[in-house]
């Protein structure tokens, strides 16, 4: 008897098989993580454009940045300048932005896995703008939330895949400056009727059909939403308002922007949702910001880049290592030689070279705000 289970096994290794235990076993489900970075708007203004002069190439701008997309499995900005080409006009000031090709080449380099593109800059070139936006994007590959061709594409919704979790995501702003006709409203996420910017019963259920429709399709929702009050620390009554609305239809994660300063972070709705208020300007080039005070000239230069990660374990998912990291944007006093920082990375020969040194944008002062806009670090959280 021996003999035949030793010949059995011998025949079951020569033909690359193996013995099993005929037990009934149930496969434990391994551990899905996605790790995530989310940074502020992107916003090309003028002077950027001034020291990169008419080739528009990278002079090391982003070098100290980019290895963080690169490490991670989902990165997310609020693209705020469209990239309408030469053809509709480049611009960096006036409040009327429009980018070239190249600077699309640059965005494209830091290898985001998706951009908002649902801001008051979003018409600024009108539907032609917000195609070309849409055109240039899809080439490269980034998915785009918050500006569309037309209804049919927005009410396919806007899907990722990443590590076997399905991620959904919707995008809305307050307003646009140059105001989206009635005819075009299905092209830009707006969540505010145009003429008063309230939100009305109209565009709440506007918001509900589509995020419930999203919430639907998705195990992780994200929003992210251009609202609040620009240069102020404070969350407006209009963020709380609609920060809630969007809790209780099941978004997970709101990523906010449009207050060119970073604004706090926190679980909202009982720990249903991580609320990030404002991560402020990622790129900027405004040295002058005349509606500002001091405090907030400064505050125009330093966003805020979260990282975390999603993981999914036995059909329960976690928000977890959550963690916030303090970036400057630095110019010399000449306007040249910009470049994107980690606070980490920010030497005291770069800290009193920085344009607005004099202003008192130092890295003690940068410690202290961050401080008290997020005190304390945020917990992991079980999403329901």
């Amino acid at each position: 008897m021996k003999l035949r289970n030793m010949a059995i096994c011998l025949c079951l290794l020569l033909c690359g098989c193996q013995p099993s235990d005929t037990t009934p076993q149930k496969m434990a489900e391994p551990n899905q993580t996605v790790k995530c970075t989310f940074v502020g708007d992107l916003l090309y203004e003028q002077p950027y454009y001034d020291w990169i002069e008419k080739d528009s190439q990278d002079k090391g701008y982003y070098d100290l940045v980019r290895s963080y997309f690169q490490k991670d499995d989902l990165s997310i900005a609020n693209l705020e300048t469209p990239i309408g080409g030469d053809e509709l006009k480049i611009s960096g000031i006036g409040y009327s932005f429009n980018a070239s090709q190249e600077i699309g080449e640059q965005v494209a380099s830091l290898d985001l896995e998706v951009v908002s593109t649902a801001n008051n800059h979003a018409n600024d070139r009108g539907n032609k703008g917000i195609n070309n936006t849409l055109d240039f994007l899809k080439k490269k590959d980034i998915l785009t939330v918050g500006t569309y061709y037309n209804q049919e594409e927005r009410q396919q919704g806007k899907y990722k895949i990443i590590n076997g979790i399905k991620f959904g995501f919707v995008s809305y702003t307050y307003a646009t400056n140059q105001i989206v006709s009635k005819e075009s409203r299905e092209k830009v996420g707006l969540f505010n009727n145009p003429k008063d910017r309230q939100f009305t019963q109209e565009y709440k259920n506007i918001l509900k059909n589509e995020i419930t429709e999203t919430r639907k399709n998705c195990d992780i929702l994200i929003a992210m939403m251009h609202w609040g009050t620009e240069f102020t620390y404070q969350v407006d009554s209009q963020q709380k308002e609609v920060s809630q609305y969007l809790s209780d239809l099941g978004v997970d994660i709101i990523i906010g922007n449009h207050s060119h300063c970073a604004q706090p972070m926190e679980w909202i709705n009982n720990g249903k949702t991580l609320c990030m208020y404002s991560l402020g300007n990622f790129v900027s080039a405004d040295p002058i910001v005349d509606r500002a005070s001091h405090e907030f000239i400064n505050a125009y230069n330093v966003s805020l880049m979260v990282s975390l990660d999603i993981q999914k374990d036995n059909q329960k998912f976690t928000i977890k290592n959550i963690q916030y990291i303090p970036i400057i944007n630095y110019y010399d006093q000449s306007l040249h030689n910009f470049q994107l920082i980690p606070l980490e990375q920010y030497s005291d020969q770069l800290e009193k070279t920085h344009y607005h040194y004099k202003n008192g944008l130092t890295k003690d002062w940068i410690e202290k705000t961050y401080q008290e806009l997020i005190p304390n670090p945020l917990v992991n959280q079980i999403l329901n």
